[in-house]
């Protein structure tokens, strides 16, 4: 009890033990409850059948959740077995060289060797094939860039020809 003098600090106080009492109680009280209510033995002599079936229901789910099936036990044999029956293939060696050869016998031999799938072995043949059509194609683009004549010179190359035509005559041409 408080004395009529007291502070409020010590009214809160008092208070705060009172509710650490009261919870402690209740928490002790709530074990002892459950304690009681999960104790099977007053259960089985007031409902023996009631208990039986439920006792029954509760193994059956306590079995078939943390035992496999014999269908499932089956199936992890059959994927042991195959594991181990096709293990995974070798790794193979990486070729030493990035490009093809130039004589394009490459696509053919990463075929046979089973590197390659025979679209991709077929490519290779063709691109074997048409390299040299297209290396020369480049090469002459290349060279007729690098050796076109400037318009000063066609317009000079023109003149000249011009004034061939004029100061020669016809240059073997017959008129009628």
């Amino acid at each position: 009890m408080l004395h009529p003098e007291s502070s409020e600090a010590d009214f809160l106080t008092l208070q705060q033990e009172h509710a650490k009492t009261a919870i402690g109680r209740a928490v002790s009280d709530l074990k002892n409850a459950v304690g009681r209510s999960v104790d099977p033995r007053p259960w089985m002599k007031d409902y023996p059948w009631a208990t039986l079936g439920a006792s029954a229901v509760a193994g059956f789910v306590a079995a078939a959740m943390l035992i496999p099936s014999k269908e499932e036990q089956a199936l992890k044999r059959l994927a042991a077995i195959e594991k181990a029956l096709t293990p995974p293939p070798p790794r193979r060696a990486e070729p030493e060289e990035d490009v093809g050869s130039v004589d394009g016998k490459r696509g053919a031999q990463d075929y046979k060797s089973g590197r390659s799938g025979i679209l991709s072995g077929i490519m290779g043949e063709v691109i074997g094939a048409i390299k040299p059509a297209v290396v020369s194609l480049l090469t002459s683009g290349v060279t007729a860039a690098a050796v076109k004549p400037s318009e000063a010179e066609m317009e000079a190359a023109a003149a000249q020809e011009d004034a061939k035509h004029g100061a020669g005559g016809n240059d073997g041409v017959k008129q009628a």
